[in-house]
């Protein structure tokens, strides 16, 4: 089988602080990691290459390089190679560039990898910043692809697909024969964790880097019109703290002056 991943490098949201003068990110001092739902994605494609055997490659659309050590934990997770295409002007601004971008991508690489086409695309759900879930189902359509979303659990038989779906309140079964592109949900798997030695003994494999100019039967002519989506500021609420001393010559006291200080700016209600 060959098996093509699609991944994103993003900050971590749970580190991502504001400047307290300007309440925007500070991405200066952000930490990054491998976009939550990209790591089951990556999983089921290990998974399914070590029950039927084949080649995992990933590739992902960026604007910068990436910390080092990110690539070499999903190198080190068992990815064949990695493929990063530059975007450094920003132009892929929304789902659809996007998922444009990637389905050249996937064209290209095959092409450097020797294979014919790819047997399975495997996305993430969503992604953690963004958490639109629009691109793996608007590759599947760019590439041509039958789609199967949400799948928390996969099957394969032959050139058969079996997938369960996580469907709000239900879940549901479905096939489809292959090729075919599946987004993945974090109830499919735990993502393998791998080691330092691991880690430093990916730098063996490859990782290629590609411009968007790079890529075959791509003209940019979805980059002509205006982006469908634009971020048009990011910024975190004003916080204050009153940062008031409540003082009493017990416990007790001070519990109920603080209990009054809250009633009285109407924060508990007695």
């Amino acid at each position: 089988m060959n098996i093509l991943v699609c991944i994103k490098f993003i900050v971590d949201p749970n580190q991502l602080q504001a400047d307290e003068a300007t309440g925007k990110p500070d991405f200066q001092r952000a930490s990054y990691r491998i976009n939550n739902w990209d790591e089951q994605a990556i999983e089921a494609a290990l998974q399914l290459a070590a029950q039927h055997g084949g080649k995992v490659v990933a590739i992902s659309l960026i604007k910068t390089l990436p910390p080092k050590e990110l690539i070499l934990t999903a190198l080190a997770m068992g990815l064949d190679s990695v493929y990063l295409v530059k975007d450094e002007a920003g132009l892929a601004a929304d789902a659809f560039r996007i998922a444009s971008v990637l389905a050249a991508a996937a064209g290209t690489v095959a092409e450097r990898e020797s294979v014919d086409g790819w047997d399975v695309v495997l996305c993430g759900e969503a992604s953690v910043d963004d958490y639109n879930g629009q691109v793996g189902p608007r590759l599947g359509t760019a590439l041509d692809l039958p789609i199967i979303t949400y799948a928390t659990r996969l099957d394969l038989s032959g050139n058969r697909l079996t997938a369960d779906r996580a469907v709000e309140e239900r879940s549901e079964t479905v096939e489809t024969d292959l090729p075919a592109l599946i987004t993945v949900g974090m109830e499919i798997n735990d993502p393998r964790r791998p080691t330092v030695l691991q880690i430093m003994g990916a730098g063996g494999k490859p990782t290629v880097e590609l411009d968007i100019s790079d890529l075959n039967s791509f003209d940019g002519s979805v980059f002509s019109a205006e982006a469908s989506i634009r971020d048009i500021e990011i910024a975190a609420p004003p916080s204050t703290r009153k940062q008031q001393v409540v003082e009493g010559d017990s416990p007790d006291e001070i519990v109920e002056e603080l209990l009054n200080r809250l009633g009285a700016a109407g924060e508990v209600a007695f």
